[in-house]
């Protein structure tokens, strides 16, 4: 008995070896990978699945997102930025609330301007900030060293928030 379609057949063989061999996957298996991964708190392996579907797939706007959430566990600043800035540039409506994330981190790098920023373009798009970050932030001085006056740019950046 002879096949009708044996290229049919034998490239569906070479695709399912090909594909056992190399082990690709997905964007989203690197992504669920990293998900699981980060909710067990396993950080160094939640940034690698999160990079690696990055890799597969660019404008994976989530996979920014949460590596970037990731990395602020292990005080990777400059690379938080980076994430949420570009998981922001993917999709601002969608990751809206990574503006509230990232304020808190020019907070902590002492980036008031920067952060009071964020803070407005947050609310502009209806991402409520928590109440104790704007009282932290309209009041810095704690975590100021030497200077404690604002700046002229962060005094208007505030007065915004106090209308």
């Amino acid at each position: 008995m002879k096949t009708k379609h044996p290229i049919t057949i034998v490239v569906l063989i070479g695709t399912i070896i090909a594909v056992g061999v190399c082990g690709c996957k997905k964007a989203k298996d690197y992504y669920d990978r990293g998900m699981t991964r980060f909710e067990k708190g396993e950080t160094d392996g939640a940034i690698s699945d999160f990079t690696k579907a990055i890799k597969k797939r660019p404008r994976y706007g989530i996979a920014y997102y949460y590596r970037a959430m990731a990395n602020s566990r292990k005080e990777e600043y400059d690379q938080v930025i980076s994430d949420y800035t570009k998981a922001i540039e993917i999709d601002t409506q969608r990751f809206a609330v990574a503006y509230a994330e990232r304020a808190l981190i020019y907070y902590v790098k002492k980036e008031y301007d920067k952060a009071w920023e964020d803070v407005h373009k947050a609310e502009s798009l209806g991402v409520e900030v928590r109440p104790g970050f704007l009282k932290a932030l309209r009041n810095p001085q704690s975590a100021r060293t030497g200077n404690t006056k604002p700046s002229s740019r962060e005094s208007e950046l505030r007065s915004r928030t106090e209308r």
